[in-house]
């Protein structure tokens, strides 16, 4: 498998790197009104946003988000200046969110040429939720180094119209039997971006950590469906993920729970189906909480957050992070300090 030699990550409450670490073991969160948006009854809804950015068009806020990670990214790993990586890949939100136009791509691919230089350099765009990362890392395996972006904003206005029409917006204002009430669910929408540099063994560049396994897989019971998410899809993609690294005990467990009764009841199910691996002491974490649901880029921040704490620790701490996205892909990726055996690494 890759090594990651180097990340970055943004997002309001964590406008670098370290930042986001920080905010993220204090749980720390810039939750706060929306100066423009409201719910259905007229109330401002709560959101985690770039308060200099919050009015300009997607296509500028997108732009301004790259420039952040890239930044911090080049700065992390200099190398990356000369030669360029040979491949850059970016997980952008469904093309059937409001606002994600063919035009918004071209910007995108544009302004990642222009802030890096990497103008010889392949860069292909996917579009999806959380869950796509998984299977884009696995064209790692085409060029010596490679980097991985994803890039997320919820928070245009029919963006955060669907949410709330879908009952998916948390803190949210509606009329039921004739009463206002607040919805205590949901996901609080944010914003932000991260990047990972993946390189094959004997590159010459220092390992943060390593990725030794991924799963994916299909999830049959999502949000919209009645009765309980019993997780099939999480679980498959999960074992896939921790038979490949072909370890023995976990450390750490990174989910990307938001709030929403449905994914509660998969991520209980699947913590019970792998309670093998459940070494004592095990930490389970939530991003979330200090960032914000974080959308398409939730699973590449959180595994820089992952590759952050594991480049300045001794400890293995093998980490398994598990990945849900609303089209029902499921993924998982397991993350060590150390390779692993050479039987683990393939």
């Amino acid at each position: 498998m890759k090594a990651i030699v180097a990340a970055a990550c943004i997002f309001p409450s964590g406008p670098t790197l370290p930042l986001a670490a920080v905010a993220h073991r204090l749980q720390f969160s810039l939750i706060r009104k929306h100066p423009i948006y409201v719910d259905q009854r007229g109330s401002p809804i709560r959101a985690c946003y770039f308060p200099e950015i919050v009015s300009v068009s997607l296509v500028e806020r997108f732009r301004q988000l790259l420039w952040q990670v890239l930044t911090e990214l080049i700065n992390n790993q200099p190398a990356l200046k000369h030669p360029p990586p040979g491949r850059v890949s970016i997980l952008l939100p469904p093309l059937d969110r409001p606002g994600i136009t063919p035009e918004l791509t071209a910007a995108v691919k544009e302004a990642v040429k222009e802030i890096t230089g990497w103008y010889d350099t392949p860069v292909h765009v996917l579009h999806g939720g959380s869950a796509e990362a998984v299977g884009m890392m696995d064209l790692a395996t085409e060029a010596a180094s490679f980097v991985l972006l994803a890039v997320e904003s919820w928070l245009l206005a029919p963006s955060l119209q669907w949410l709330d029409g879908e009952n998916l917006l948390h803190n949210a204002h509606r009329t039921f039997q004739e009463n206002k009430i607040v919805n205590p669910y949901g996901r609080v929408p944010s914003e932000g971006a991260a990047a990972l540099v993946l390189a094959s063994p004997g590159t010459g560049c220092k390992p943060w950590c390593h990725i030794r396994g991924s799963g994916q897989s299909i999830e049959d019971v999502l949000y919209s469906d009645k009765g309980v998410c019993h997780g099939k899809g999480l679980r498959q993609a999960a074992s896939l993920a921790l038979e490949a690294a072909n370890i023995t005990e976990l450390h750490h467990l990174v989910s990307d729970i938001n709030g929403e009764p449905y994914r509660a009841d998969e991520l209980g199910f699947t913590l019970f189906a792998m309670h093998r691996y459940n070494g004592e002491g095990l930490i389970r974490e939530t991003p979330v909480l200090a960032s914000g649901d974080l959308g398409c880029a939730s699973l590449v921040a959180h595994m820089a957050l992952t590759a952050w704490r594991m480049r300045s620790s001794e400890h293995p701490s093998n980490t398994l992070l598990l990945s849900t996205s609303d089209d029902g892909r499921r993924g998982a990726v397991v993350m060590s300090k150390t390779q692993g055996s050479q039987h683990a690494d393939n």
